[in-house]
């Protein structure tokens, strides 16, 4: 008998039935694997960074610039002493330099701020409120925060102060150890081997500063005050290093 067209056999139906089922069971075992999670990229690792806050920048720089300000001033004026036609005029513009470098001491007012401060926080009586430039921007800076905050604070620290700390805590104490240990210095070379202990650009300054201010003859004041605008050239360097291509505040 000839069978109808588009029948199907029995038995064919039942292997076309049983090869789908295999064929579903494959599919289904060859489904692609659960992959362990991959490690993230180095971008994907990257923070997004968090820019300091407009206010607290500005702030900084603006504390930066009148430190930098007070630090040209004390320079400039060593360089006058350096100049000078006499011991009395070399000595004077010292004692102005100092003035400069470290709150109530030294000669005369001071244009801006000074840089040190002077008074031991104990011995400032009302608020205790700090006016010097080192404190006001240090105290910028760790307001600010960031990469920026970080170095200028860093700057601060070495190569202005050397001992943050001490002047932090007994600035007073600071000065008069320095004056102390310059007192010691018989001649120009003594005095090189003092000043080379004393930490930070910024305290050495103040130390030759200090044997400026007592200069016995025009030769030893011109020394002195040469090594004092050169150590405060280094703390401009450093500063200026610390802001990079920031900018001034307007």
């Amino acid at each position: 008998m000839t069978p109808v067209r588009g029948s199907r056999h029995p038995l064919a139906a039942g292997l076309t039935a049983g090869l789908t089922a295999l064929l579903t069971a494959g599919l289904v075992g060859c489904a692609e694997p659960t992959l362990p999670d991959q490690p993230p990229t180095e971008d994907a690792e990257a923070p997004v960074a968090q820019a300091t806050p407009q206010p607290d920048r500005d702030a900084l720089l603006t504390t930066v610039r009148e430190l930098t300000d007070a630090v040209e001033q004390a320079r400039d004026l060593l360089v006058q002493a350096m100049q000078a036609s006499g011991t009395t005029t070399a000595r004077t513009a010292a004692e102005q330099a100092l003035a400069v470098l470290v709150e109530d001491t030294g000669a005369g007012t001071p244009p801006t701020r000074s840089i040190f401060p002077g008074i031991t926080v104990e011995e400032r009586g009302g608020s205790g409120a700090a006016e010097d430039a080192l404190t006001l921007t240090l105290t910028a800076a760790n307001d600010a925060g960031g990469s920026l905050g970080r170095d200028v604070a860093d700057a601060l620290r070495d190569p202005l102060a050397g001992d943050l700390g001490a002047w932090q805590r007994d600035p007073a104490g600071m000065v008069a150890f320095v004056a102390d240990q310059v007192e010691q210095a018989s001649d120009l070379a003594a005095a090189e081997r003092i000043v080379r202990e004393l930490p930070g650009d910024g305290t050495k300054a103040l130390a030759w500063t200090l044997l400026t201010a007592e200069a016995p003859s025009l030769d030893e004041a011109v020394a002195y005050a040469e090594r004092g605008a050169a150590h405060l050239d280094i703390v401009l360097v450093a500063v200026a290093d610390a802001i990079g291509d920031t900018g001034s505040p307007a």
